[in-house]
């Protein structure tokens, strides 16, 4: 148990008990003076005063002065505490202070009790006795004079020793603590080795251990090994964010408090920069102090922290790439499943008229679109991390763009009832150095997520010059030129909604690739998380900045900010004149006229059907004369025979490809325009086009307005239209379907003629419908056969049939009788039925369908030529009325008979509708209303009519808000355009 003990505190006891034998020798030796005798001397002397005094006074009868003397005695000498004097009878004669209380006949104590007896006349007559106060202190330690002393002097004397021999000890040299031989084995190790004492200071260290940490031992030796500021990699950063923090209990601690080995600790160590790993063992030495390795384990850890975060990499690549994939398929399968869905819904023929097909055939393009946006944001995004990506800086009307981009995404924007606007707060160059399509491409995207993530309320694109901040320009580049053309202003684009807004963590998120805010936006609003990536990645490649400002419930604003050259700043255009163009924006969004070419031999080359049919229709209707052939062999042998005067040749072809086919015809001598179709818009696709020998390239899906500029630019401009005003005759006669009708057609009334209402200039749309009109008699027969036999469920499935069919083929007025069939098959109503085919039946009676006039053989005899269209410009149903106003022509090509139809058939109805929408408005049924001006803004533009769009979407509005007066206002502006409306008028001969 002693071995326990520290040397120092041994060593301490050992001194204070030497001193406190020599302080005992001392005081039996009288060295010591003693208080409590010379105190008793005292009071012995007083006593034998009082005794003396009182036997005088009592001899001569003096009682009463006794009394006084004593009481003065006692009342001057705190330490008498009372006085008493006794006659030898044992009655108390006199006294001062509480004798009767302070006297203890028992006690026998000469220091606080004291008798003297008191003689008269030579005898005994009494006993003076006098109680005083204890002076023997706390346990009477006063009595004895050293005691005091050693209380005092033993802990002062032993904290005094303790303190010195540690300081006497720490300052002696340890080095030769460990024998030099031990030393010398020691430093043979392997690990790094440390000696401690029991105060867990260093003694020895091996040199292991000082190449590791980098110090010398002379440094180490004699300190605490604590000095060194070890941290523990397993401890939670502190509020400081410290990555590491100082462990409680050191190994060594923690063996010197468990009396146990302490083994494979792990501790760290910051050395030159660099973190050292060590797994440390400690071994107590029994009252001696401890041994400590050191083993260097900094590389294995580094390479469990290289394989963890390989790991975790790979793992968040992994679950990036599975969330992409989920994202992906459900973006592609949506709108292929629309694509697929329409599309065999009309291959069926389950359309109930022309404008349900149309419709359905909107929603296939729209989805079509939708798929190539995720392709071409795939091919971007690819493009951007391969370091490939290259913008442009050319001349650019950001106005332009930005109305361009609302204009798009209008139909969007109503769709969800929201208010789509654009303002210009400052005035703004006329034009900027910048790449347009990338900048139309991120204020696309910015917009249309605006309109996604906004349910109600607006969406602002709000375009203003501000002052830049000179740190944020290029400052990616180094060119002293670039940044010294740069001016310091900006242009600023905001996009703000009304939407739901987003948290801080989601607006931290929202710009990583395949990342969206959370998991319920991709369920609730779809996306792949893109489009705000490449957003970003675009605007840092023009040298501006995209950040977000939002909050929760409050909507977004989504910041784009390009710098301006110097040179931008010459030219500014006011916002009174922006405001102008953007209030026309409309005017010229409807434009559909196609672009007019020279009547040149142009070659299709492609082996996909659908794609020669498609550039075949748009460069025939645009004046040009088209060949085609299914693959680059064929190509050859037609150049052979004929000499186009440009080729569309698609690259990916079987048999022989576009790029071999043109080779090829270079080096035969073919020196026309050859243009590369494919569906490849990745780098390098032009340049390898170019080599083959190529003169243009464009993508595939065929965008036709791109189509015909590209073809035009080759072609040249189509010769001007004739000046001699003639009238337009429609190529085509009308030839009964059947031989019964031709047969009493010379008996039919021209007007009664039902003529479908696909192009049936179109071989394919022809045979269609004559394969229904042939197939329609016999299935009426079957229909009157099965209501015969009360076989309702046939009847109901034929008039399902009917219903559809007919629309699809251009006879929608098949559609309501067959509705009325089909429904009096559901309740068994036979006379119903029967009535509802009885006029099927006359309706297809009257069906006739339009020859094509191809053929120079005479037409039958019974057939009737519809009167053309007179070419005087003049409103349809209100000739006689004066026009007040700029007269409105329709901007269709109404020299197409097809197109002709349409729009007067536009015209009829909205001359019928604008009554009703009047009478909707004095009823107050301003939900009718609102669906009729929402009829007329999307009718109106699509019929060759713009000017209709912007009053009925204003129309619109008001009657969604209720506000009356402005519905009268508006209703009045549409219907003075009307008045101005001109189309040609068809005269009945």
């Amino acid at each position: 148990m002693l071995s326990l003990i520290p040397i120092r505190l041994r060593l301490s006891f050992g001194l204070v008990g030497l001193m406190t034998g020599t302080l005992l020798v001392a005081s039996a030796g009288g060295f010591f003076p003693n208080e409590q005798e010379e105190i008793l001397r005292g009071r012995a002397k007083l006593c034998e005063t009082l005794a003396i005094s009182g036997t005088a006074m009592a001899s001569s009868g003096q009682i009463e002065s006794l009394q006084v003397t004593l009481e003065s005695v006692v009342h001057r000498d705190d330490s008498i505490l009372s006085i008493g004097l006794i006659s030898s009878e044992g009655g108390l004669v006199v006294s001062a202070g509480p004798h009767v209380d302070a006297w203890d006949e028992s006690r026998d104590d000469a220091m606080t009790q004291m008798r003297v007896p008191v003689f008269r006349y030579g005898k005994q007559w009494g006993e003076m006795q006098i109680a005083f106060e204890s002076t023997g202190g706390l346990f009477g330690l006063n009595y004895w004079a050293p005691a005091w002393l050693l209380i005092v002097l033993i802990p002062a004397c032993f904290i005094q020793f303790s303190f010195f021999l540690r300081k006497t000890l720490q300052s002696l040299d340890p080095s030769g603590a460990v024998p030099t031989h031990v030393e010398k084995a020691l430093d043979t190790f392997t690990v790094g080795l440390v000696l401690l004492n029991a105060d867990q200071r260093v003694l020895f260290a091996n040199k292991r251990l000082t190449q590791l940490i980098g110090r010398e031992a002379s440094v180490l030796v004699g300190k605490p090994v604590g000095s060194l500021d070890w941290m523990d990699p397993d401890h939670v950063g502190d509020d400081d964010g410290e990555s590491a923090k100082t462990i409680p209990e050191m190994p060594w601690a923690t063996a010197k408090r468990t009396e146990d080995s302490v083994h494979d600790r792990i501790l760290q160590l910051e050395v030159d920069g660099r973190q050292l790993t060590f797994s440390v063992n400690c071994t107590p030495i029994t009252g001696q102090g401890f041994l400590v390795t050191f083993d260097d384990i900094t590389l294995i850890e580094e390479n469990k922290v290289a394989l963890a975060q390989a790991r975790d990499a790979a793992q968040n690549a992994n679950e990036a790439k599975s969330e992409f994939l989920a994202n992906m398929s459900h973006e592609i399968r949506t709108p292929l499943n629309a694509v697929l869905g329409f599309t065999d819904v009309l291959r069926r023929g389950l359309v109930s008229n022309s404008d349900e097909a149309v419709g359905h055939l909107n929603m296939i393009h729209r989805s079509g679109a939708h798929l190539l946006e995720l392709i071409n944001d795939i091919l971007d995004l690819s493009k951007i991390e391969a370091g490939h990506l290259q913008v442009e800086s050319i001349d650019t009307h950001v106005d332009r763009v930005l109305i361009d981009v609302a204009n798009t995404l209008q139909v969007r924007a109503d769709e969800n009832s929201l208010d789509l606007n654009v303002r210009f707060q400052t005035a703004i160059p006329r034009t900027i150095q910048c790449d347009p399509t990338r900048l139309r491409q991120v204020i696309t995207n910015l917009v249309g997520n605006a309109i996604k993530f906004t349910e109600e309320g607006s969406v602002s694109i709000i375009a203003a010059m501000r002052d830049a901040d000179p740190e944020n320009l290029f400052a990616e580049h180094n060119d002293p030129a670039l940044v010294d053309a740069t001016s310091d202003q900006v242009l600023r684009v905001d996009v703000v909604d009304t939407g739901i807004g987003m948290t801080p963590e989601q607006q931290a998120k929202i710009f990583q690739s395949f990342v969206q805010a959370d998991s319920t936006t991709t369920r609730k609003f779809g996306g792949t998380g893109l489009g705000l990536s490449i957003s970003r990645r675009l605007a840092e490649a023009m040298g501006g900045t995209l950040n977000v400002l939002s909050k929760p419930g409050m909507g977004s604003t989504f910041r784009l900010e390009i710098p301006l050259m110097r040179s931008d700043l010459q030219d500014l255009v006011s916002p009174t004149e922006l405001k102008e163009c953007t209030e026309n924006r409309n005017s010229d969004a409807a434009n559909t006229d196609l672009t007019s070419l020279p009547p040149e031999l142009v070659l299709v080359v492609d082996d996909g059907e659908a794609n020669r049919r498609l550039i075949d229709l748009v460069l025939t209707r645009a004046g040009a004369t088209v060949v085609t052939a299914n693959n680059g062999l064929e190509a050859i042998e037609c150049v052979a025979n004929q000499k186009p005067a440009l080729i569309l040749m698609d690259m990916q072809m079987p048999v022989l490809d576009g790029y071999t086919a043109t080779r090829r015809l270079r080096d035969a001598g073919f020196d026309k325009p050859i243009v590369a179709l494919t569906g490849n818009a990745m780098r390098g696709d032009r340049e390898k086009c170019v080599d083959a020998g190529c003169d243009d390239f464009m993508t595939k899906p065929i965008n036709i307005d791109q189509l015909l500029e590209l073809v035009s630019s080759h072609l040249g401009a189509a010769p001007p239209p004739a000046t001699e005003e003639t009238s337009i005759d429609l190529p085509c006669i009308l030839l009964p379907h059947d031989e019964s009708n031709r047969r009493g057609l010379s008996d039919t009334d021209p007007s009664n003629a039902i003529i479908p209402t696909l192009p049936m200039d179109d071989d394919d749309f022809r045979a269609i419908t004559s394969d229904f009109l042939d197939r329609l008699p016999a299935r009426l027969d079957a229909i009157e056969a099965a209501i015969a036999e009360a076989n309702f469920e046939s009847v109901h499935g034929e008039a399902h049939w009917l219903k559809g069919a007919g629309g699809t083929v251009g006879l929608g007025v098949f559609t309501s009788p067959a509705k009325q069939l089909e429904e009096a098959a559901k309740e068994h109503q036979v006379d119903i039925a029967l009535a509802a085919l009885a006029q099927i039946r006359e309706l297809n009676s009257r069906v006739v369908i339009p020859n094509s006039g191809a053929s120079n053989s005479p037409a039958p005899a019974s057939s009737l030529p519809i009167p053309a269209p007179e070419t005087s410009r003049e409103p349809l149903t209100q000739r006689e009325n004066k026009i007040v106003g700029e007269p409105i022509e329709c901007s269709l090509p109404l020299e197409d008979p097809d197109l002709f139809e349409i729009v007067r058939g536009f015209v009829e109805r909205m001359d019928v509708r604008l009554p009703q929408m009047r009478e909707e408005l004095a009823q107050g049924r301003l939900h009718e209303l609102a669906q009729s001006a929402h009829w007329l803004k999307g009718a109106g533009g699509t019929v060759g009519y713009a000017a209709l769009t912007q009053p009925s979407r204003n129309l619109l509005a008001a009657a969604g808000a209720g506000n009356t007066s402005e519905c009268d206002r508006w209703i009045s502006n549409i219907e003075s355009i009307r008045q101005r409306m001109i189309v040609p008028q068809v005269i009945q001969s």
